[in-house]
């Protein structure tokens, strides 16, 4: 964007201008200008106010408009309008002391109506070079976050880390073990979630940060960076119906395809011995996963019949584990073993055999299912003669 057409492009937003227009001191900053320099608009807006953030919010916002969220540790207020978020905090001392405490100079960027664009920082001319710049070692050490920040930005961004901020970051990677493991692991999926996450995670690795997040020798991370390109390229090649899924939510702001990648890069690590807060169903989800991976390598010639079986016990990972194999024939494998219902109801295999319900109940329908994904049997009347003929 042209600088000079800045201000026609923030108070092109009726949101935006109204909250500039108020008679209070109040700068636009942050990832929304930055972004905004790059001709993309965000839906996530931050100012910082002269005075208190809550009595701004009273004054822009009448009563039912929007959703007010308070953070009393950080005196933030977080205003939510539809599917835009509007965060407010209070400016102490002058815009430039605001700006020196960010993390990059490209956050480091504020405009209001009566100054125009504030860059002391020269943070806009690090945007046309898409280059991040950390603003000082001690705002790193400040907030030892912003070490992983650096390639969550490289990811989403797809711009470059300078030297000298990978220096720091590889002199202060220890420290990122004081911030919270909830911090960590969200900062985390928004890098995996990326597009740009395996050049940002080789970087990460070659600046010795990611052994101090995953419990695992380096060697073994090493391989799972390298398997993540592997993976990136294959999903490439998957169904367009199979991939426009994998940018749904799985938990915790992970998506699909971001759990994908954290099934890979975590791979024979200590999920629990590591620095992240992982929820119960994406525990669960990378134990399955990692067993059947461990099974599989020991057995890669599998026949249909082992194939049933592995998938079975996948669960509701089953598709994970066929796309972590990164084999088409898997997933067309996959898509049978789906498809496959039993032909007969539980009832009635109860009313042909006398089971009841039971453990032998549930092995009898597992094996019925397995004779119908390998082919040996099609119809009803096959499943009747089969059950009969069991004890034969």
């Amino acid at each position: 964007m042209d600088i000079n057409n800045v201000r026609e492009a923030v108070l092109s937003h009726p949101l935006v201008s109204r909250i500039v227009s108020a008679e209070r001191e109040v700068f636009l900053v942050g990832g929304y200008l930055r972004d905004l320099l790059r001709g993309i608009r965000s839906r996530d807006i931050d100012f910082v106010v002269r005075g208190d953030p809550g009595s701004m919010v009273s004054m822009i916002f009448p009563e039912g408009e929007g959703s007010v969220i308070a953070f009393r540790e950080t005196l933030l207020v977080r205003v939510v309008v539809g599917d835009t978020t509007v965060d407010f905090s209070e400016l102490k001392g002058e815009i430039e002391d605001d700006l020196s405490r960010r993390d990059f100079t490209v956050n480091a960027i504020a405009w209001s109506p009566e100054r125009g664009l504030i860059d002391p920082l020269k943070g806009v001319s690090d945007i046309e070079k898409g280059r991040l710049r950390g603003i000082s070692e001690k705002n790193f050490m400040d907030d030892p976050l912003r070490l992983l920040r650096a390639y969550r930005f490289a990811a989403e961004l797809g711009w470059t880390i300078d030297q000298r901020t990978r220096r720091i970051i590889r002199k202060l990677k220890q420290s990122i073990k004081v911030s919270a493991t909830e911090r960590i692991t969200l900062e985390l999926y928004k890098l995996l979630n990326s597009g740009g996450s395996f050049n940002a995670l080789k970087q990460a690795l070659k600046d010795g940060l990611m052994e101090e997040i995953i419990a695992i020798n380096s060697g073994k991370l090493r391989e799972n960076i390298k398997a993540l390109s592997r993976l990136n390229s294959f999903l490439k090649k998957i169904p367009e119906e199979l991939r426009s899924d994998l940018d749904n939510t799985f938990s915790q702001g992970l998506s699909l395809i971001g759990l994908l990648r954290a099934e890979q890069l975590l791979y024979g690590s200590d999920i629990h011995r590591s620095n992240l807060s992982l929820s119960r169903a994406i525990v669960k989800r990378l134990v399955v996963t990692m067993k059947l991976l461990d099974t599989y390598k020991k057995k890669e010639d599998l026949n249909d019949s082992g194939i049933f079986d592995l998938f079975a016990g996948a669960e509701d990972a089953v598709m994970d584990f066929a796309l972590l194999t990164k084999k088409m024939r898997f997933l067309k494998k996959v898509e049978r073993f789906l498809q496959v219902r039993s032909v007969l109801a539980a009832e009635e295999v109860m009313r042909v055999t006398g089971l009841e319900a039971g453990p032998e109940l549930g092995r009898v329908l597992h094996d019925m299912r397995k004779l119908q994904f390998l082919g040996k049997i099609k119809d009803e009347e096959g499943a009747r003669k089969w059950l009969r003929g069991r004890g034969d």
